[in-house]
């Protein structure tokens, strides 16, 4: 299980992608942040290193807006956190 404090991180090799995320301001940006996310992903064939670091909480998943904050899954924990905060709380490098 994740601790409350953890961060996610999300690694790239896209300097464009990285980017993106500081353009999200609201549900919608966000989902087309992580729609390119997913394909950026899927294009690299990288699914069983995922599922590794899903199994120990650390990709987040079941996203929805909660009262004007994203909330989402992380383990079997749920989180919420106002949409600018996400490039300081999830921590993203490029690879």
């Amino acid at each position: 299980m994740a601790p409350k404090t953890t961060n996610i991180r999300l690694e790239f090799d896209a300097e464009v992608l990285r980017n993106e995320i500081f353009d999200v301001i609201d549900f919608a940006s966000f989902q087309r942040f992580w729609q390119r996310f997913d394909h950026f992903l899927a294009d690299r064939m990288v699914w069983g290193h995922l599922n590794v670091l899903d199994g120990h909480g650390l990709i987040p998943s079941e996203f929805e807006d909660v009262d004007g904050q994203l909330s989402y899954q992380a383990g079997e924990q749920t989180y919420q956190i106002a949409y600018d905060q996400l490039v300081r709380e999830w921590v993203i490098s490029v690879q």
